[in-house]
């Protein structure tokens, strides 16, 4: 098999799957990947002349080539047209950064320093308090580099000063998915599942966190102890004069306010 075979095989219940082979890449220990693009399962046998009017349903994704050994077979090939590797690159930008900007003619100095370029600007209209326009050009920054994950991190910071808590968690466990051991965004996963109401999840992830990162460990208590204090508040009346939100990590009661997570800003 080689790129550009379109492949079929028939299903149990007489339908015909159809794949087409992008890229195959193959790894050191000589077993294969095929990178393919998937089209709609379709109850008449595919021809070469019907297939390319088949809808397509993924763009990409890596098949090990041993799944195509049997019960498969090569209906036609055809050359893979750039539009078509667009999943692909998108694959490359999330798995292997350089490899993306050789297969796509960028370079990735110039690559990472447009996306710096945005990620400075973003920072400099949040220090403005224009907040939307930063969180635009934190997004230009993590489109050009999807690993960024600083800018990950502040564009999820920036949904949390406009109080919108479940963006910004997404945009933590985004930013947790490209760097595992990110205690900046492991921390805000935490406060925001506290400010969501979600205050038992939230005193797991403190506790997970003052383990895996003891230079932080008597922040994650602290943190620890508001969430069990939530809890508690909520198991013991929904009805309290003093709403649960207020309860507050600061430690003097009486200090200037200031957002907690610009502890964490970078």
């Amino acid at each position: 098999m080689k790129a550009g075979d379109v492949l079929i095989s028939r299903r149990p219940d007489g339908h015909w799957s159809v794949v087409k082979v992008l890229i195959i890449d193959v790894w050191p220990d000589g077993s294969q990947v095929f990178h393919c693009m998937f089209y709609k399962e379709t109850a008449e046998r595919p021809t070469e002349q019907t297939v390319e009017s088949l809808q397509v349903l993924a763009m990409h994704s890596p098949v090990a080539e041993e799944t195509y050994r049997q019960g498969w077979e090569v209906l036609c090939s055809y050359p893979v047209p750039d539009h078509e590797l667009e999943g692909f690159h998108e694959y490359l930008k999330l798995t292997d950064f350089p490899r993306y900007a050789a297969v796509t003619g960028q370079d990735v100095g110039d690559l990472v320093s447009l996306a710096n370029e945005h990620y400075r600007r973003a920072r400099a209209l949040g220090d403005a308090g224009e907040r939307q326009k930063a969180i635009e050009h934190y997004s230009k920054a993590i489109e050009i580099f999807p690993l960024f994950y600083e800018a990950i991190d502040n564009r999820a910071f920036t949904y949390m000063e406009l109080g919108d808590y479940a963006t910004a968690l997404r945009g933590f466990e985004e930013s947790l998915r490209v760097n595992p051991n990110g205690n900046t965004a492991y921390f805000s996963r935490g406060e925001c599942l506290v400010k969501l109401g979600q205050v038992d999840q939230a005193a797991a992830v403190f506790s997970e966190g003052a383990e895996r990162f003891p230079e932080h460990r008597g922040l994650y208590l602290r943190f620890l102890a508001v969430s069990n204090a939530k809890a508690q508040a909520l198991a013991g009346s929904r009805n309290q004069e003093a709403p649960v939100d207020r309860i507050s990590p600061n430690v003097e009661e009486g200090s200037k306010a200031r957002s907690w997570w610009r502890f964490w800003r970078r």
